[in-house]
């Protein structure tokens, strides 16, 4: 047990001087004091019955949250814009095209000849268990180089069969009719077998099995039937090396496609073939992608959460020197996740939420909860120091420090709250985890801390050396303190203008960079990756993702689900002026399904042409850029394209362009516009409530200033370590994720220091006393708790997945510099720069009647 220190004169903490007090915060500051100290007051009154409260709510929310994971999506990271030509794209391909639709699945088969017997077979029996899917709704539908040779051969035999006599005739009739179109070369010599067998069916079922295994048979390089060659050209590569299935799943279901069930089927399909030890095969898709990512990400956790409890518990372990508040800290953080895991579990019946909402959660949440209670067990130790009781100590400190967790907290909530207004699709998600996760850390570091404090005394730091002594002051952290805040008193016009002129070149190196959200790029290495990258290396990235023109026919173009005779003419006019687009390279349309004119006989065959005429009038063409999708010369000719309808396209229908390219130019103009939204919007809400807290105007200012300047260091540090020294691309949404995040947290270090200022300023000391005295009081909190969010967001990086990699690295950058650098130093140097103005805050005068004359 550590004893308790004796009494000794007040150096550090003020004595509170009650709700009356008088100063810079006066008013809605003391409103804020004397409710955090009645709440202080009953808590700690009652400690076992709050303590027993939380262990009865854990132990309810326990087994609710272990059910969040089956709950999350996969389909809430779409980056296409609501309300943008390519949503209205999205949406009508989805509707009308669903075998076209982002819930299309690839497999990919890769061997040095796709054309084997053990090949075919493979591609025969993955058909047949995806058939059953079919028959069961949980696939729309396949399309492959053997359903192109099966159908052709099945319909071949039907119709030889029914020539024959179909089920009207005896089977001595039907080979007798076989035979003579034997006799006269009707049948190719490679089907004669095939035609026999088909005399003896007694129906189309036995036909059409007849008609698999004849396809099976057959040598697809010298196929005795005709079959269209365009479309086998995007089945079957031209080195006969590469192969692929498209397969269809229903828009309407509740879950996502179930890739990982597909790529085991494929897998045990190819080992049973017995060509597993030849050809490789994989399934990819933009479903399959972000799968795969969420899974990867998943499976980081682990690895992450491991080292960001290691950090911060070694943080700790310096910051108290005591093993006992170490634990208690990670503890209440720890068992505060399990209530955030069951409220989102709630949640996410209503709204979407992805795997990425629950990993930002559990960083937040860790970084901020460590922070909450790190602050509040340091301000104890300090008022214990100052001469007070233990039950005294933790009301005193649960009134101060729970005022600057306070406005900390609410800062967050607003920064993640601003998401929601976010009409990019992956954002609002991250937004829930925060608003979810920060309110019941808040919660848990607020109560729980000082319960535990309050029931333990001193205990609550046993197991250490000499954890109650004055660590703020003694020691080699509190000399460089008091030396950092002289420098910043004798040097505060060069400080800040030398912080200014530092942050040019991380400017000009954010503002140069070309960003980028190609999902291929910024996926980690995955079955789906290598798979997508397989195709694009064999039919281009282009035509891998290529753009879309998607509309509703007018009148008079289509009935029926087929082009009339003006609609025919009508789409072959459109089709010949897209392809003259300068930029395009090929155009897929009702007239050319694949890029190429066919005539009156081939647009016969419907089979080709549902992918670009619907039953219910709809047209979809499909063009390749000459460009890759995601560079600037696409989006050129997709502003080209767009001109080409404008004047074109009007005797076809009103059509809306869509796909990769235009998805990733009106996501990044979304992007920009949510930016300045959720940056005004934040900044708003952060200055009114410290201005009306504080009582101060300069101050809420320059707190947005410094952290937009951590941020603009931020983001050009992670541009400078990816792009120019690692040589990948960087993500485009980082600034906007820095910047919400960085306007929450990061503002928790301010506070603390500017809270305190005040309240020494309140207790009579002055600015330059305050300031320089509040360094060193809240310096070594804010250094630990900077490294203790740095490590917790920071180990993001160690994730196989680029985006988090970026995020992490960015992240704990941007907190770093804050927390040791910025807080420290340039916020104390212009806080002694301004002096009484940092506390200017208009205020309204009421002017007394005069009294009147009586007599």
């Amino acid at each position: 047990m550590t004893k308790s220190p004796a009494p000794k004169p007040v150096t550090g903490p003020a004595p509170y001087r009650g709700p009356d007090a008088e100063g810079p915060a006066a008013g809605d500051g003391g409103r804020v004091h004397r409710a955090l100290y009645g709440f202080a007051r009953r808590l700690t009154a009652r400690p076992k019955t709050v303590i027993l409260l939380w262990a009865v709510l854990i132990a309810v929310c326990m087994p609710i949250g272990g059910g969040l994971t089956s709950h999350l999506t996969e389909q809430g990271a779409s980056k296409v814009v609501p309300g943008t030509s390519s949503a209205h794209a999205d949406e009508l391909t989805k509707r009308s095209f669903p075998q076209r639709s982002e819930r299309e699945l690839t497999v990919v088969v890769t061997a040095p000849d796709v054309n084997t017997p053990r090949l075919r077979a493979f591609l025969a029996a993955l058909d047949e268990r995806l058939a059953a899917r079919q028959r069961t709704g949980q696939v729309e539908g396949t399309s492959s180089a053997y359903t192109v040779f099966r159908d052709a051969t099945q319909q071949f035999l039907t119709r030889m069969w029914e020539r024959a006599g179909g089920a009207n005739a005896t089977p001595g009739e039907r080979t007798d009719a076989v035979d003579g179109q034997v006799r006269q070369g009707v049948v190719p010599a490679a089907l004669v077998t095939a035609a026999r067998d088909t005399a003896r069916a007694k129906d189309a079922g036995q036909v059409a099995r007849i008609a698999r295994r004849a396809t099976v048979a057959a040598d697809w390089r010298r196929f005795p039937l005709p079959v269209p060659a365009d479309a086998l050209e995007r089945l079957i590569a031209a080195d006969g090396k590469t192969a692929v299935v498209s397969v269809a799943h229903p828009v309407g279901g509740e879950s996502d496609p179930d890739v990982d069930w597909l790529r085991a089927t494929a897998r045990t399909t190819l080992a049973s073939s017995g060509a597993d030890g030849t050809a490789d095969v994989h399934v990819t898709g933009e479903l399959a992608l972000i799968h795969d990512t969420y899974k990867k990400a998943e499976s980081d956790n682990a690895l992450m959460e491991t080292v960001a409890y290691g950090i911060i518990f070694v943080v700790l372990l310096l910051f108290f020197r005591a093993l006992v508040p170490a634990i208690l800290t990670l503890a209440v953080v720890g068992l505060s996740m399990t209530v955030s895991q069951a409220a989102l579990f709630g949640l996410a019946h209503q709204v979407t939420l992805t795997q990425f909402t629950v990993t930002i959660m559990q960083f937040v949440m860790l970084g901020a909860g460590v922070d909450y209670s790190m602050l509040l067990s340091s301000r104890y130790r300090q008022e214990r120091l100052a001469g007070r009781s233990p039950e005294e100590a933790a009301l005193q400190a649960t009134v101060h420090a729970g005022e600057s967790m306070l406005l900390a907290a609410v800062a967050v909530v607003l920064a993640f709250g601003a998401t929601l207004l976010s009409p990019v699709d992956w954002i609002p998600p991250l937004g829930y985890g925060g608003l979810i996760g920060i309110p019941i850390v808040f919660a848990a570091a607020l109560t729980l801390t000082p319960c535990l404090l309050a029931l333990l005394g001193d205990r609550f730091f046993a197991l250490g050396r000499s954890p109650m002594s004055d660590l703020e002051r003694d020691g080699a952290m509190g000399r460089h303190l008091r030396r950092t805040a002289e420098f910043a008193r004798r040097r505060k016009a060069a400080i800040v203008a030398v912080f200014l002129v530092a942050t040019v070149p991380f400017a000009l190196l954010a503002a140069g960079n070309r960003s980028t959200s190609d999902p291929v790029k910024l996926s980690p290495v995955t079955d789906s990756r290598t798979g997508f990258e397989r195709l694009a290396a064999t039919w281009g990235d282009s035509a891998v993702m290529p753009t879309t023109v998607v509309g509703k026919a007018a009148d008079g173009v289509v009935r029926d689900g087929r082009l009339t005779d003006r609609g025919r003419q009508a789409v072959a006019r459109l089709t010949e002026r897209i392809a003259a687009t300068e930029g395009v390279a090929s155009v897929d349309s009702a007239t050319q399904p694949f890029g190429r004119v066919w005539d009156a006989a081939q647009l016969r065959n419907e089979g080709f042409l549902h992918d670009y005429v619907s039953q219910d009038g709809a047209l979809r063409f499909v063009v390749v850029l000459k460009d890759a999708p995601f560079s600037a010369a696409a989006a050129d000719t997709v502003g080209r394209l767009e001109d080409t309808l404008r004047d074109a396209g009007t005797a076809v229908g009103r059509l809306d362009v869509g796909g990769a390219t235009q998805v990733d130019l009106q996501y990044g103009a979304a992007l920009r516009t949510s930016f300045w939204q959720m940056v005004g919007l934040v900044s708003i809400g952060v200055f009114v409530m410290l201005a009306l807290t504080l009582r101060s105007l300069l101050v809420p200012v320059r707190l947005i200033a410094t952290i937009m300047m951590s941020n603009v260091w931020a983001v050009g540090t992670t541009v400078l370590i990816f792009h120019h020294i690692r040589g990948e691309a960087v993500i485009d949404d980082l600034p906007i994720f820095l910047t919400v995040l960085m306007m929450g947290l990061g503002m928790d270090y301010e506070i603390f220091l500017v809270t305190r200022v005040r309240d020494l300023i309140r207790s009579g000391r002055s600015q330059e006393e305050a300031t320089m005295a509040a360094v060193v009081d809240t310096g070594r909190v804010i250094n630990a708790a900077g490294l203790v969010m740095a490590g917790s967001l920071g180990t993001m990086a160690l994730s196989s997945t680029l985006m988090l990699q970026q995020y992490g690295a960015g992240l704990g950058a941007a907190v770093l510099l804050d927390a040791t650098v910025i807080r420290v130093l340039f916020v104390p140097a212009t806080l002694l720069l301004l002096q009484r103005y940092n506390w200017w805050f208009p205020t309204v005068r009421r002017h007394r009647q005069p009294a009147a004359k009586v007599g």
